[in-house]
């Protein structure tokens, strides 16, 4: 099989997982189905030789398992916690970068790293609608993953009915409710 086409299959199965994500209330089980999606993009972009991609999302996947536990792990909530994030991901672009387009990647997770830790639920969706969802779909196009732009599109449609879905006061503050 043709690797750019198995590539596309990887990301096939990542899009489905992150559709899924945000049609999630819990915050906990949201950033579980993201660990699963972002292990199936990490795969496609490996093999499309997009390595600030690849590596941003296996660091997102350790955030996400951090984000998910943060009720356990009090230190999570800690600035600390957030710098070394935001350092990792620095970094990695830093070692890997090839291009100018390794820079979308880096304002994708950010953006996408603060909101998690806000843990605001409104702060999530917003954050990845307007910064990180577009810096990846532009990122996707650059390197060739179709999968990928497909994803953001739809991510972007599915936070949409998200919020009207559970309403965007709802969103707000967060909770008991998002927490499960």
């Amino acid at each position: 099989m043709n690797v750019k086409l198995l590539a596309q299959a990887f990301g096939i199965v990542g899009v489905i997982l992150f559709v899924l994500s945000f049609q999630i209330k819990s915050n906990k089980k949201l950033y579980f189905v993201q660990i699963m999606a972002n292990i199936m993009f990490a795969i496609q972009f490996i093999l499309l030789g997009a390595y600030v991609g690849c590596f941003s999302l296996l660091i997102c996947i350790v955030r996400n398992a951090l984000f998910m536990n943060r009720r356990k792990w009090k230190f999570v909530d800690s600035p600390v916690t957030l710098i070394v994030l935001l350092a990792l991901y620095l970094l990695n672009t830093i070692l890997n970068w090839n291009a100018w387009y390794d820079i979308l990647p880096l304002a994708a997770v950010v953006s996408a790293t603060v909101a998690f830790w806000t843990g605001n639920p409104r702060s999530i969706r917003t954050y990845n609608l307007f910064i990180a969802s577009p810096s990846w779909m532009a990122y996707d196009i650059c390197v060739g993953a179709w999968a990928g732009v497909l994803n953001e599109a739809i991510g972007m449609a599915s936070i949409i009915v998200s919020i009207i879905r559970f309403g965007w006061k709802a969103l707000g503050e967060g909770g008991d409710e998002f927490e499960k």
